[in-house]
């Protein structure tokens, strides 16, 4: 977008912002910095759009921040060095929001202030208690990883380049596995799936999504995996939970060890549906027999201390019906684990829940668990490109290429991007070839030698650079004795330089700058 264009939306949205600010008691710092804050995402989000592919739409992204401005009642800045400031930096967090009272309390930075903004307007992903294991778990990684998403487009943009810094991300592994779902769902139904209100059906609508896709086979193991890691991730730093999952997992084991003595399971099963059939004859005589209720009554109240007595007959029928109905729901899990089909589905059942948990006491499967991940999902990436065989799709093969070049510079850990780690290496060249012989095959490429596989070799360094606009990418060839000299434009500016062993002595078609894309 040329700078008249830039500055004219900016003018636009900046007058919206004014006549909110208009209205609120803030100082002119924080107007200032609200102000900045929308200059900021204005003027990069074209880039960030283009270089990210899979974001919000632009005018969407910015009337939501407006309409979260609107419902500030207050918004202080804190200034890093003032007591306040002092106990932000030792609880390593930059904002004090209340989405009660909708106030803010924020270090007087762009950031700080777009993460704190989003914080109070966020809408929390919760799942169903019967996803039990994962119900923490899952969650609390996919809504910090969106937590960090939210101000990617400030922490990495700033309108003419684009960095990544993995101290600035608070957490690389739910930042890390975010980004691989916003990646194979797309905006949209990542956005609008975190947000549902009805959850008990929550991931079989994510594995569905998925399944029409990419193979079954692939996403059965990429979920699970995900689940995986989710708890080592939640435990890592949640002491509660881990205590909790540790119970669960103590519980599923003598659950599956009852389960796997046939011959005592079905004696003591029957005992218990015998036992269970005398309490509901009990009761059913009770409600029947008024003199059998006032019996009870009393025998019960007998028992019970002054608090606790039962106040009257209504109140003991109403008592000993809920017990009628949980001594039958007893009964119905006995005649389950006596039915073949449902025994064996129980105890495949806690198989799974015993396996899923194996790493509640030790995390040693974390670094597995992310490479294995990452190679399902670079599999699901070459599973879309194997789709697009028409030339009418060319747009969808262009954003994989920009994926890919995104992806590989996705923060892995404190020390590494994705295109850094050894053990996806070959998988991910893999890939970059495939794509970049689809775009030749469908002429988006100009030709740079009479080779495709030293056009290839050529082309393949751009993934792994930060040259900011693709589209505007020349490239020129310099023949030397036993290599090609190649040098990368971004425009006029030399962005890339390197040489590459020319053994065929191919021949290339001069000195002059050729566009990497066919206009």
């Amino acid at each position: 977008m040329k700078t008249n264009d830039i500055l004219l939306k900016f003018q636009s949205n900046n007058t919206k912002l004014e006549t909110v600010l208009s209205k609120k008691k803030f100082s002119g710092d924080v107007k200032n910095l609200l102000l900045s804050t929308l200059y900021k995402i204005t003027s990069s989000y074209n880039d960030y759009a283009n270089i990210k592919v899979n974001v919000e739409n632009k005018n969407k992204y910015v009337e939501n921040l407006i309409t979260i401005i609107k419902k500030c009642t207050s918004i202080e800045i804190i200034k890093p060095n003032s007591e306040e400031g002092e106990e932000f930096t030792k609880e390593g967090i930059t904002s004090r929001v209340d989405s009660y009272l909708n106030t803010i309390r924020v270090f007087p930075t762009e950031k700080a202030m777009l993460f704190a903004l989003f914080k109070l307007n966020d809408t929390r992903m919760y799942i169903d208690e019967k996803y039990n294991l994962i119900r923490i778990a899952l969650p609390e990684m996919l809504n910090e990883g969106r937590d960090i998403n939210n101000i990617e487009i400030i922490r990495d943009f700033n309108a003419w380049s684009w960095n990544t810094l993995p101290n600035e991300i608070s957490n690389i592994d739910c930042n890390l596995i975010y980004q691989n779902l916003l990646i194979l769902l797309g905006f949209d139904f990542l956005d609008n799936w975190m947000r549902q209100e009805n959850q008990k059906e929550l991931l079989e609508k994510l594995e569905e999504k998925l399944k029409t896709e990419y193979t079954d086979e692939d996403v059965d193991k990429l979920l699970n995996l995900i689940y995986r890691l989710s708890i080592i991730v939640c435990i890592q730093r949640n002491k509660n939970e881990k205590k909790r999952l540790l119970d669960e997992k103590e519980w599923d084991e003598k659950e599956l060890e009852r389960l796997n003595d046939k011959e005592k399971l079905v004696i003591e099963l029957t005992k218990i549906k015998k036992k269970k059939a005398k309490e509901i004859r009990k009761i059913d005589r009770m409600i029947n027999d008024e003199e059998l209720l006032k019996e009870e009554f009393e025998k019960r109240n007998a028992k019970l201390s002054e608090y606790k007595k039962i106040f009257s007959l209504n109140n003991l029928l109403g008592t000993i019906k809920k017990e009628r109905k949980k001594a039958l729901k007893e009964i119905d899990e006995c005649n389950n684990l006596l039915d073949a089909r449902k025994y064996v589905q129980r105890k495949e059942e806690l198989e799974k829940n015993v396996d899923l948990l194996k790493d509640v006491k030790n995390t040693r499967n974390k670094e597995k668990y992310k490479i294995d991940i990452q190679k399902i999902f670079i599999k699901c990436l070459e599973q879309r490109l194997e789709k697009i065989t028409k030339v009418e799709q060319k747009r969808e093969l262009l954003q994989i290429f920009r994926i890919i070049r995104y992806y590989n510079f996705i923060v892995y850990d404190a020390e590494r991007f994705i295109k850094d780690v050894e053990p996806l290496e070959e998988q991910i060249e893999e890939l970059e070839e495939k794509v970049i012989e689809k775009l030749y095959e469908f002429k988006v490429l100009n030709s740079l030698t009479k080779d495709l596989k030293m056009d290839i070799e050529i082309i393949k360094p751009i993934l792994n650079s930060r040259i900011m606009n693709l589209e505007n990418i020349s490239i020129q060839l310099l023949k030397k004795e036993k290599t090609i000299e190649v040098n990368i434009y971004d425009g006029d500016i030399p962005e890339l330089g390197f040489d590459i062993e020319n053994l065929k002595e191919i021949q290339i078609k001069g000195k002059k700058k050729t566009r990497l894309f066919i206009k």
